[in-house]
């Protein structure tokens, strides 16, 4: 078996090298909760779900690549096209059709990544100047990009996110979230969290969420402003400070530093142990309810 196995990949990486610059059509039978990953330097990775113990590659190679490295076996799949120049990379448009539930992680360099239709346990996909776009159900989710953009719309209990120039667009968020941007914008909307941690430098930050009892919110920029919106009733020790940008708020009053420049605010509602923490540094922050 282990040699048959060794034969049918060396068979698929032959022919695939003589498929470079052309069509790709390819299927494999797999289990419906199969772990799979794919990498592609340029052009496209597009990932959809579908009710089949099934997967289907299908797409266009593009004339730099000399390989498509393909490991297939009834739990796992991997996918990778290897080009014969680093520098000098045509684009390669590919389409993954997956089981729903199949684990996925698409990485790329400047490739887009577009993911839908999946139900999951894990979801994994990062570029580095290629936008990611996610419209999917999985329990773990990890999108990182430096200079691409990152949306993600669907469910998730647990969310880590991360850019650095590339803006960011989060929704359906529940559970645990981090994100972190350097310059990029970001938005969120989410339910009721236990744990939600923003950070950005220059970046401008918007967040809407509930806070869960002894939940936390923490949220820190160097100039980028911070608007935090929350439940009329939330709970909670609301805490924020800033040393030159101003601070606006629906819960409590804000009070000058007694000590230099800045201004502070610390207020108590309830006693659910809930805590919302806010930081800048010459950015602006607001603490709204809805």
């Amino acid at each position: 078996m282990a040699n048959l196995r060794t034969s049918t990949l060396i068979m698929m990486l032959l022919s695939a090298s003589a498929f470079a610059g052309q069509s790709v059509d390819k299927n494999w039978d797999i289990d419906a909760n199969a772990t799979i990953s794919i990498e592609n330097v340029a052009g496209n990775i597009e990932i959809r779900g579908w009710d089949r113990n099934q997967a289907q590659l299908t797409g266009e190679l593009g004339d730099s690549v000399d390989e498509l490295e393909i490991n297939a076996t009834s739990s796992s799949l991997q996918i990778s096209v290897v080009n014969r120049n680093q520098r000098n990379v045509d684009s390669t448009e590919l389409k993954l059709m997956i089981p729903r539930g199949a684990t996925i992680d698409a990485s790329a360099v400047s490739a887009d990544i577009d993911i839908s239709d999946l139900d999951n346990e894990k979801l994994t996909a990062n570029s580095v100047s290629g936008d990611i776009d996610v419209r999917a159900a999985s329990r773990r989710v990890s999108i990182e990009t430096v200079s691409g953009d990152l949306e993600f719309s669907g469910d998730t209990a647990r969310m880590s996110a991360e850019t650095v120039s590339g803006d960011m667009n989060l929704s359906g968020l529940a559970g645990e979230v981090e994100a972190t941007t350097v310059s990029g914008d970001m938005e969120l909307q989410a339910g009721l969290l236990d744990s939600l941690k923003l950070e950005t430098v220059s970046g401008d930050v918007t967040a809407v969420a509930e806070v869960s009892g002894n939940g936390r919110l923490s949220a820190e920029s160097m100039s980028g402003d911070v608007t935090i919106v929350l439940p009329a009733s939330q709970n909670g020790m609301f805490r924020a400070q800033s040393f030159s940008g101003r601070i606006s708020t629906d819960f409590g009053a804000v009070e000058p530093a007694k000590h230099g420049p800045g201004s502070h605010l610390k207020y108590l509602a309830g006693s659910n142990g809930a805590e919302v923490k806010v930081e800048s540094f010459s950015g602006n922050i607001r603490l709204k309810h809805d």
